[in-house]
């Protein structure tokens, strides 16, 4: 994907005269892209539609249903990456110059514009253009690994953490299997079913918590290529969430998954991959209310891999934000047992096959979590 850095910006010009609109048109098609319109309305539907292409912004300062100024100042507000110009014929010096200063207008242009004159403005505003992008992506990239760095060192505390955790608790939990085993045995066969059943079932909930937190000190590890092979994404999940069956009943949690009859194959280590969703079912029945509705989207992805779209519907709480979830300990419910860690290790397990993850907030106030898995992730150094 061509990064907005190396595009040619587009100029959409703005004014309420069609001979105006004809000239400037005919004048610079041929230097580059060209969008009117006759309105600030239909001027910030282009900006909707072609906000990616755009990058200066010529308005005439005497519009109907507004003025330039004004319109350039919400430009500003809903896409502030754009240059803005300002033509005027009016001499209300102070109002431009207010205007400039509040960082509204980048520069006005006085009418009748002279075609050369206009073309040099818009040059130098399409340039200063290219240098913003420019800035954005060095610092939007810088960011990126900043994060990095930070979830790097975030997941060594959570490996140590776990070590000590996962004997804790295979300490504390090992009495109560054996305590189950036992009296399951002694039970007479005249028992009711349901009894044994409930038994069985909590004994399998206290063995699938002790190795779910066992597995917490590998998500940093890279991947062993000796471990690799090919794994069927779709047939994974139906197998997790058939082990995650009693951990979904007991919240009520239902699970539904849209995909279609291929197979979504790709490149793994099967147990990480297996992780992953046991992971993220357990983030999501953690955070979730009792009889909560989550649907999984599998589809192959253009960019050679498999896209896989975790939906809810529980609206977050106040102060949440969905760009804070990767850092452990912060959390999207109120629940004392969500420490925010499962989903910091479901991300480290799709980083690890060269995937990416990112979370949307959705107009109902849930979530969708968006993640990306390669065919073929790139194999680890063999030093």
């Amino acid at each position: 994907m061509t990064s907005s850095a190396q595009k040619e910006p587009s100029v959409l010009f703005v004014d309420d005269e069609i001979k105006a609109l004809k000239v400037f048109e005919k004048a610079f098609r041929n230097q580059f892209s060209v969008f009117t319109a006759p309105s600030t309305a239909e001027a910030m539907e282009v900006l909707k539609e072609h906000s990616d292409e755009i990058g200066v912004v010529i308005a005439d300062q005497k519009m109907p249903g507004g003025s330039g100024i004004d319109f350039l100042h919400e430009v500003r507000e809903r896409f502030p990456d754009k240059i803005r110009l300002l033509t005027t014929a009016y001499t209300e010096i102070e109002t431009l110059v207010g205007a400039i200063n509040e960082g509204s207008v980048f520069r006005f242009i006085s009418k009748p514009w002279n075609l050369q004159s206009l073309g040099e403005e818009i040059a130098e505003a399409r340039q200063s253009y290219h240098l913003s992008a420019r800035d954005r992506e060095f610092i939007n990239r810088r960011l990126e690994e900043l994060k990095d760095a930070v979830l790097d060192e975030k997941v060594a505390e959570v490996g140590t953490v776990a070590i000590s955790l996962s004997h804790y608790v295979d300490n504390a939990l090992c009495p109560f299997d054996l305590l189950i085993s036992k009296i399951s045995e002694n039970l007479s066969k005249e028992t009711d079913e349901s009894y044994l059943s409930f038994l069985k079932r909590i004994r399998e909930h206290i063995r699938a918590t002790s190795e779910n937190i066992s597995h917490l000190r590998l998500v940093d590890a890279p991947l062993e290529t000796e471990r690799l092979e090919s794994v069927d994404l779709s047939e994974l999940l139906d197998r997790c969430l058939t082990r995650n069956r009693e951990l979904c009943e007991g919240k009520n949690i239902t699970f539904s998954v849209e995909r279609g009859s291929d197979p979504y194959t790709v490149t793994g280590d099967p147990e990480r991959l297996a992780d992953f969703f046991h992971f993220m079912i357990a983030e999501e029945v953690v955070s979730l209310n009792r009889d909560s509705c989550i649907s999984i989207q599998l589809q192959k992805s253009s960019e050679a891999g498999v896209e896989i779209k975790i939906s809810d519907n529980q609206p977050l709480r106040p102060g949440v934000s969905p760009d804070d979830f990767l850092y452990p300990f912060n959390v999207r419910s109120a629940n004392p047992r969500n420490f925010g860690v499962f989903l910091i290790c479901a991300y480290f397990h799709v980083r690890a096959h060269g995937g990416t993850m990112k979370v949307r907030q959705k107009e109902n106030g849930g979530l969708t979590f968006c993640f990306f898995f390669s065919t073929h992730p790139s194999l680890p150094s063999s030093e």
